[in-house]
């Protein structure tokens, strides 16, 4: 594999510490990623197209490993990214498309597939919630918050709800992600990338990775139908309504992170898309505390929010 990258048009990333180039070529352009800057990703993500691999879904093909340079050759999956081509039209298709993948996950893998990937616990989430306390708080001069009692409200529902955790999650299944792949068919035109996060978690993960996603404001008219499509679709043991409860108590849970997330970042770096970020999610947010039935945590969120 070339190590040379200045014959390569870099594409940007995000948050990622890998570097990923494309490689133009006269017939197939190839993608190149380089992971040398984070080894366990390299490893994780091999791990997971294995796993995937098994699916009946589209991942790009890997041409290529470089165990030395800890490099990967895949298939280009184009420009057609979901967050690139949607809009207010095909904005239902696409989220259909994707939750039908999802479906075809969640029915194709099982807790013996997925041995090699870390289980997410309480002690995940509470990481997680650290960097709404940590940064977000702060940010808006909060000195009265009251974080053993938000800790403890946060344990008390995550314990209650009786999580399955032995699904496949993808974790960052959103729009940026996903490619509109014109020339497959059926649920096959929807192109997963950047798997290498995933863990096993709660079955319906992705599904409020896609439809509350922190990064684009689009429409929320279609999620509750959605979100009954997938359970009718998906090997869900527990009745509609304990899911929904479930659903909405970790994408609470999500988006309190993100607002820490993107208000550290907006701090470091005071790019106004990360502002942007802030505004949507703190907007889903507020939509989904509307979901969120802890009279106690709300009111919190309510007062400090």
């Amino acid at each position: 594999m070339n190590s040379d990258h200045n014959n390569l048009e870099k594409i940007v990333d995000g948050l990622s510490n890998k570097l990923i180039y494309r490689k133009k070529e006269k017939k197939n352009n190839k993608i190149i990623i380089d992971f040398s800057k984070d080894r366990e990703e390299f490893k994780n993500f091999l791990n997971v197209y294995e796993i995937l691999l098994k699916v009946n879904i589209s991942i790009p093909k890997i041409y290529e490993v470089n165990q030395q340079q800890y490099k990967i050759c895949m298939q280009d999956f184009g420009t057609d990214r979901f967050n690139k081509i949607y809009n207010k039209g095909n904005l239902y298709k696409l989220l259909k498309l994707a939750v039908d993948n999802i479906i075809v996950i969640q029915n194709e893998t099982n807790l013996k597939n997925l041995n090699n990937l870390k289980e997410y616990t309480f002690e995940d989430l509470k990481i997680e919630l650290k960097e709404f306390v940590n940064y977000y708080i702060p940010s808006k001069n909060i000195l009265n918050f009251p974080t053993s009692k938000f800790y403890k409200l946060w344990e008390d529902i995550f314990y209650s709800q009786n999580y399955n955790m032995g699904n496949f999650a993808h974790k960052d299944f959103e729009f940026v992600n996903l490619f509109f792949l014109e020339n497959y068919k059926s649920h096959l035109q929807c192109g997963i990338i950047d798997f290498q996060s995933a863990f096993m978690g709660f079955i319906g993960w992705d599904l409020l990775s896609l439809l509350e996603n922190p990064r684009i404001n689009f429409t929320r008219d279609y999620n509750e139908k959605l979100i009954e499509y997938f359970y009718d679709k998906s090997p869900i043991i527990e009745n509609l309504n304990t899911f929904r409860e479930q659903y909405y108590v970790l994408s609470l849970a999500r988006q309190t992170r993100l607002l820490g997330r993107w208000q550290n970042l907006l701090s470091k770096n005071k790019h106004n898309h990360y502002l942007d970020y802030l505004k949507i999610t703190k907007s889903r947010t507020i939509a989904t505390l509307s979901n969120i039935n802890n009279l106690e945590l709300k009111l919190i969120y309510e007062k400090y929010l």
